[in-house]
């Protein structure tokens, strides 16, 4: 019994410990991304190691223009835009090919419109857009 109620204090502590670590984060990466929000939203290369530095925590910036982060960073209204430019170069393609299209094909389109998208260039065999 003296074992197991230090047992369960140590696991009381380590537990809000960890809460207070991750609320202190959260703190710090919001004053992050609006200090950094242009940067966020037009660098492509930026915003993928911003992404990278949120994957760890559990928190995906990117998943509603609504909540928080959309808000903050207004990225939801990219994403919008873009899902909303690629549907118009499937539909435009329909004739052709059922509206299906390969990535690759969609982004050469939009590149060729000069759209206000930029593309992460990719000395890979990618060929996905980097938001």
């Amino acid at each position: 019994p003296k074992f197991t109620k230090k047992a369960e204090e140590i696991k009381a502590v380590t537990l809000s410990s960890a809460i207070e670590t991750v609320e202190k984060l959260e703190v710090k990466l919001s004053e992050f991304a609006k200090k950094h929000r242009k940067e966020i939203q037009h660098d492509p290369a930026f915003r993928k190691k911003f992404l990278e530095m949120c994957a760890p925590l559990g928190v995906d910036p990117l998943s509603s223009e609504k909540g928080f982060w959309g808000s903050m960073l207004g990225i939801g209204e990219f994403y919008y835009e873009l899902a909303v430019k690629v549907a118009e170069v499937c539909l435009a393609s329909k004739t052709r090919n059922g509206g299906i299209i390969s990535i690759k094909e969609v982004r050469h389109i939009l590149q060729k419109r000069g759209t206000k998208f930029k593309f992460a260039s990719s000395s890979s065999s990618s060929s996905s857009a980097d938001p």
